[in-house]
């Protein structure tokens, strides 16, 4: 997990000084790692962290229009993520209002 932190979810270095920013960020970085741990786990053990946050980086969208945006990105890990939070992102075109719909879904899942 220190591993993980560090490397993979970037949470060094740190420039803090006072207590409550250092207990911050420690608590940020728990939480990332706790996050990565139950996408890691919904997902079977099939990826690892490493793979699942390049994945979720790679993933993007483009404004096309004033209302249409384009996901122009998918791998089997993203498919696999859309799968298992109930999500649905990869190569094709939404409206904003999809896109609220769908990560309202995806929250109650």
């Amino acid at each position: 997990s220190f591993k993980v932190t560090k490397s993979t979810l970037e949470a060094r270095p740190v420039y803090l000084r006072t207590q409550e920013h250092i207990n911050a960020h420690f608590l940020t970085c728990f939480i990332a790692l706790l996050i990565a741990r139950i996408a890691e786990l919904r997902l079977g053990g099939k990826y690892t962290i490493a793979k699942i946050t390049e994945t979720l980086r790679k993933v993007e969208c483009s404004n096309i229009d004033r209302n249409l945006w384009l996901f122009d990105h998918i791998d089997d890990a993203a498919e696999d993520m859309n799968a298992a939070f109930g999500t649905d992102f990869g190569l094709k075109v939404m409206s904003l209002g999809d896109i609220r719909k769908n990560l309202g879904l995806a929250k109650r899942g």
